[in-house]
């Protein structure tokens, strides 16, 4: 039987060469794999057991300092749905330090159909909340989930 990592691993590799829009992916020692997307959107899985489950998490960028409030507080009303979101979170990497989206993908029964449909939703939830947090849209996204449909979560 697969490991984790080696489950993801074997996705990984199929769904590099399916997705026209992904320009590079690259594994690291932990191992985690890097996704860059055409549009230099950048997604990180990690693994995670019990249940066996992958974690997407892509970095939003900080907004400025006249924004913070609301924009956090935005973010923060956005978290407290997460069953509406299908488990998207939001966090902040440390003090002044960027916005964080991230979401769990369970890895029973993924298929490479379903992960790139996961894939895909993440990454336009990711690229509406930056336009957002970095001041392209002053519209803070639709709450909540922003229309995605079911991912495949494991919340």
């Amino acid at each position: 039987m697969a490991s984790t990592i080696e489950k993801i691993q074997n996705l990984i590799q199929e769904l590099g060469p399916a997705s026209a829009d992904i320009d590079a992916v690259v594994q690291t020692d932990e191992p985690s794999w890097a996704i860059q997307y055409s549009d230099e959107t950048i997604v990180i899985i990690e693994a995670s057991e019990d249940p066996a489950r992958m974690i997407l998490s892509s970095e939003l960028g900080s907004p400025n300092d006249s924004l913070q409030l609301p924009i956090y507080e935005t973010l923060l009303c956005y978290n407290l749905l997460w069953r509406e979101t299908g488990g998207v979170k939001i966090g902040l990497a440390g003090p002044k330090g960027a916005l964080i989206l991230s979401c769990e993908l369970c890895l029973d029964n993924l298929s490479l159909m379903d992960l790139q449909e996961g894939m895909n939703n993440f990454t336009s939830i990711v690229r509406t909340w930056t336009k957002y947090v970095t001041g392209d849209n002053t519209e803070a996204p639709s709450l909540p989930g922003m229309g995605s449909s079911n991912m495949h979560l494991h919340a």
